[in-house]
């Protein structure tokens, strides 16, 4: 086990856990990536969150973590953050919980707005029904009598739901949560949970139970969808009288394929919490049912693409810390200038030489067991079996091993034994020794050509013939065992043209490279001049295109406001003249409808109107009833003036709006029904002015429950 260090910093051990990378430092502590390892080559990452050491001393926020991690270990769930362990090291309390190795839903939010992306629907319902699968686990969860703990999390937003690089959903940080495990109380008047994601009744400091979750979930489904907020104000307190008040627009107002969810959004950002959902599971369910086409990629290939950098940073995190440990877990290997012994045979009785590594110096040689020692007087005829392998050695630049395979020679009375003369790198040969007893010899044949370069050589002086005995009959031929003795010229000789050789390799390299260098910088130029080609190609391509739809946009509007010209007398004498006699009775009704339905229909258009009342709420414009629908309505604006009806018998509410254009906008007269109040934005009006800016009409009976409210934007062309 390491030693524990003093400090929690980075590159330290906290306890058994090595400390890699700090995440984040909050209000109650710190956050590490950690790594636990044992015996084996055992070893697991995980998150230590650790209470801050000036905060030791305050028992609520001591309390407020230690009930965080009772919590976090009664629940074991797939969309939750496992909880390993609870400790305590230097007098300071931690936590070892499970490492998710992605990036929050806030962070996801964040990238795609800055990307100018959109959260693909399908994995917005996806992320949606996994978070309510944790929270469902967490509101029913019971302790080990069956009792319900009454969890809340108090704290359920984007930035507490993180999302795996594999696609994987956890909800963390129970830190505010509210159950029966609390041993701090919050007291009367006291708010916690961020405030863009509170309920109407957390913002009042009221009793909370699950439906409070239920309505965060609610909002971060919404800034999934949209990526806005509906309740981010400017200031605390215009937030939260915009939670209590503020009914938010339909996510289909910014994008038609978005209805599906408008029910279950409508539904869990209820002001009243009775008429929310009662448990996340039924929010589950609803999800469950959309149908919404195939995204182009699934979640762990979009948050893969979104943070690329990212994981391949924290990827290299984790490789950088095996890597360190494998190297300090390696095998110690031998110094270059330690000395190898060539194992020897038990049985042999023949000396074997022991020499030191010589790749330090550049040459040497090494005796294999068979040679045959070499001294004064009879050598013994004890020969060792030959090793299969000669012993493994470092590498050296120069060294030599000779395998001398002699047979024992004779006994012989000869003054001069054979040896091995080692030579350093330009030193000449020895002088031979003395001959004066032994007979004349052939000369030596030529040697052969040493190693390269003047590495270091190796001369193997041989064994002297024997002398004739007493002039009688010659010594019996001898079979060649050495090798021969080079002159000192021969050997300068060698070593030159050995030298040269090597000079003309090291040319012959740098041509290579050469030669490799010049080509890359060839395919380098001639890829550049490529790419300068086919950028002016395709900007010569754009602009062209660019003028082509220019050209014809302006074509179209010179032939359009060509042909509308001679249309508007006749169009206006027509109707002049069949509406100049009496229609009969039953008649008047479609004289009325059909110039409504053609000033709808056709003419220029001067603005577009959108108005929302509400999910199936008829409305009558221009005298023709529309086709219900759930979201909003976009009218073309053709008249100067005209009438909106909206709302029937079937509605709690109905108005008639009397519209003129004015500018950029609209002045609109309000006709209510009897005994309906009619405000905007807010205000008691009888006129209200509709431009760009979206403005809410509400209608509503004095000591009724429900009204009508009908949103209005006009934009003019």
């Amino acid at each position: 086990m390491p030693e524990v260090a003093a400090a929690s910093d980075v590159g330290t051990y906290f306890g058994k856990y090595f400390l890699m990378k700090k995440l984040a430092a909050g209000g109650m502590g710190e956050v590490f990536i950690a790594k636990q390892q044992g015996p084996a080559g055992f070893q697991k990452v995980l998150v230590v969150k650790k209470i801050l050491g000036h905060l030791t001393e305050s028992k609520e926020f001591t309390e407020a973590f230690l009930g965080e991690a009772r919590l976090a270990a009664q629940m074991n769930h797939r969309n939750i953050v496992q909880v390993f362990e609870l400790g305590q090291q230097d007098g300071a309390y931690f936590i070892a919980m499970e490492y998710v190795q992605g990036k929050s839903l806030r962070d996801v939010i964040d990238a795609t707005t800055r990307r100018k992306e959109k959260i693909p629907a399908e994995l917005c319902r996806m992320l949606a029904e996994q978070i309510c699968d944790g929270a469902s686990y967490a509101h029913n969860l019971t302790d080990m009598a069956g009792r319900s703990l009454n969890l809340v999390h108090r704290d359920l937003n984007p930035q507490n739901v993180l999302i795996a690089y594999t696609g994987d959903v956890k909800i963390i940080d129970f830190g505010i949560a509210k159950s029966e495990l609390s041993t701090v109380k919050t007291e009367a008047g006291m708010i916690k949970g961020k405030f863009v994601y509170m309920s109407p009744e957390q913002s009042l400091a009221k009793k909370l139970d699950k439906r409070s979750d239920i309505f965060a979930i609610g909002i971060s489904l919404y800034e999934m969808l949209t990526g806005i907020n509906p309740f981010h104000k400017n200031n605390i307190v215009l937030t939260l009288e915009a939670v209590q008040r503020y009914e938010p627009p339909p996510p289909s107002e910014y994008d038609p394929s978005y209805a599906p969810f408008d029910p279950i959004i409508s539904k869990a950002l209820a002001k009243d919490r009775d008429r929310r959902y009662s448990d996340a599971a039924e929010i589950q369910d609803d999800l469950r049912h959309v149908v919404l086409p195939r995204p182009a990629e699934r979640l762990g290939q979009f948050m893969s693409r979104l943070f690329r950098a990212q994981f391949e940073e924290e990827q290299k995190l984790l490789m950088d810390s095996d890597r360190a440990r494998l190297a300090g877990l390696g095998q110690g290997r031998t110094p270059p200038g330690a000395a190898q012994t060539p194992p020897r045979s038990s049985t042999s009785t023949v000396p074997i030489a022991t020499m030191p590594d010589l790749s330090a110096v550049g040459g040497g040689t090494q005796l294999l067991p068979n040679a045959l020692a070499r001294g004064r007087g009879p050598a013994s005829t004890s020969v060792p079996p030959r090793p299969s392998s000669p012993t493994r050695r470092g590498d050296g630049a120069g060294d030599t091993l000779v395998d001398m395979d002699l047979e024992p020679p004779a006994p012989s009375r000869d003054e001069v034994a054979g040896g091995t003369a080692m030579l350093k790198p330009g030193q000449a040969l020895p002088p031979p020794p003395s001959r004066r007893a032994m007979p004349a010899m052939s000369p030596p044949p030529a040697a052969d050509e040493s190693a390269p370069g003047g590495a270091g050589g190796t001369a193997i002086l041989g064994v002297a013939a024997p002398p004739a005995a007493a002039r009688k009959a010659p010594a019996p031929a001898r079979k060649q065992n050495s090798t021969n003795i080079m002159t000192p010229e021969e050997s300068e000789a060698a070593q030159r043209q050995a030298q040269a050789k090597l000079e003309e390799a090291k040319k012959g390299v740098v041509r290579t490279r050469t030669r490799g260098d010049k080509r890359a910088e060839l395919t380098q130029a001639r890829s550049s001049r490529g790419m300068w080609i086919a950028l002016g190609v395709g900007t010569l391509a754009a602009v062209a295109l660019i003028v082509g739809l220019l050209f014809l946009f302006f074509a179209e509007e010179s032939a359009s406001s060509a042909g509308a010209r001679p249309r508007r007398p006749v169009n206006l004498s027509e109707t002049q003249a069949t509406t100049a006699p009496e229609p009969a009775p039953e008649e008047r009704g479609s004289n009325r409808t059909e110039p409504a339905r053609r000033q709808i229909g056709s003419g220029k258009a001067l603005g577009m109107l959108t108005l929302n009342p509400g999910p199936n709420v008829p409305v009558v414009y221009g005298g023709m009833a529309l086709p219900r629908q759930v979201g909003a309505y976009v009218l073309p604006v053709t008249a100067q003036s005209g009438s909106i009806e909206v709302g029937d018998d079937s509605t709690p509410d109905r108005v008639t709006l009397d519209y003129a254009v004015s500018g950029a906008g609209l002045n609109v007269k309000l006709h209510p029904a009897p005994r309906a109040v009619a405000t905007v934005n807010g205000k008691a009006a009888a006129e209200a002015r509709i431009d760009k800016t979206m403005s809410v009409l509400e209608l509503k009976r004095p000591g009724a429950e429900s009204g009508l409210t009908v949103r209005l934007l006009y934009k003019a062309n």
